[in-house]
């Protein structure tokens, strides 16, 4: 199994393969919770990149979680294998409230552009029914309901709430009901704009205030009602959301201040956030500024 470094590689160079605008994330040097952060048009594209999924700590998790909800981006995990057992290639693995992919599907997704319409959720190989599709396909075969559940071992209701897009199937079921419809009765899983509610968004958002600095910044959020993000391993400390993104870069006298605003720079650019260095209380009045002049320079 190559390196972890190795494999930032491999797909840094699968997302420019695929025309994205992309940038190496180096901060902080451990433990990161972004790797590759990317742009095409108005897709923006978060990448964690680790050997072994179960490796993932707590912070690095919630970290990409939020940075979902602060910058509207996708965030995807990349990794070669969960538990020291293989992933697959051409299956979108749902786990920890994010979505994982190996190196293969990604290519498979961004530069060959095959659809990815199996996913491992719990335990289980499921497909996605597209109902319009399904029903279309009932029509022009003039299949029964009832034959549908015979030939798939299930009850009217399960097939019902196949036609609705209630449930998923099988894998198992889906290749029975694949013979008998055709494979276009299934949707793809999205990776931009797969919905993933295993959790809530409104999680644990924003930490507890640390210092009078992020005091201040809770306060004046609030008072602009604006949803204030604050991450642990990311070059950026704080997101405030509104109508202008405001990326925040606290200084800090135990930091590499000169590469952690480098780095925060690069993940702004692609998310096309604005980005302020907070050294001072003082400093936050920018925020004031920058959502009534979203178009000024920082």
């Amino acid at each position: 199994m190559p390196e972890t470094s190795e494999l930032v590689e491999e797909v840094l160079k699968i997302v420019k393969k695929a025309g994205f605008k992309a940038d190496l994330i180096l901060y902080p040097r451990e433990n990161r919770s972004v790797d590759v952060v990317a742009r095409l048009g108005d897709k923006a594209l978060i990448i964690k990149v680790v050997n072994d999924a179960s490796k993932l700590t707590r912070q690095e998790i919630s970290d990409l979680k939020k940075a979902r909800i602060a910058y509207n981006a996708s965030t995807v995990i990349v990794a070669h294998e969960d538990r020291s057992e293989k992933m697959e290639d051409e299956v979108v693995y749902y786990k920890y409230g994010s979505i994982i992919i190996t190196p293969g599907t990604l290519e498979q997704n961004l530069v060959k552009n095959e659809k990815l319409i199996v996913a491992y959720i719990r335990g289980n190989y499921i497909l996605k029914i597209n109902p319009e599709k399904f029903k279309k396909k009932l029509e022009e075969t003039r299949i029964s309901r009832g034959a549908i559940a015979d030939a798939l071992g299930i009850s009217k209701k399960a097939v019902y709430m196949y036609e609705r897009g209630e449930m998923y199937i099988t894998l198992e079921k889906g290749l029975k009901l694949a013979s008998l419809l055709g494979e276009d009765v299934f949707d793809e899983f999205d990776i931009f704009n797969e919905s993933i509610t295993e959790e809530s968004p409104g999680e644990d958002l924003a930490l507890k205030p640390r210092d009078e600095v992020e005091r201040i910044l809770y306060k004046i959020a609030s008072n602009m009602r604006k949803t204030l993000v604050a991450f642990s391993r990311m070059p950026v400390d704080i997101v405030l959301k509104g109508r202008t993104c405001i990326s925040i870069v606290k200084e800090n006298v135990y930091e590499d201040l000169r590469e952690k605003i480098e780095n925060a720079g690069k993940l702004a650019e692609k998310i096309n956030s604005k980005l302020i260095l907070v050294k001072s209380p003082r400093d936050v009045l920018q925020l004031k500024d920058i959502e009534e002049n979203p178009n000024m320079e920082t």
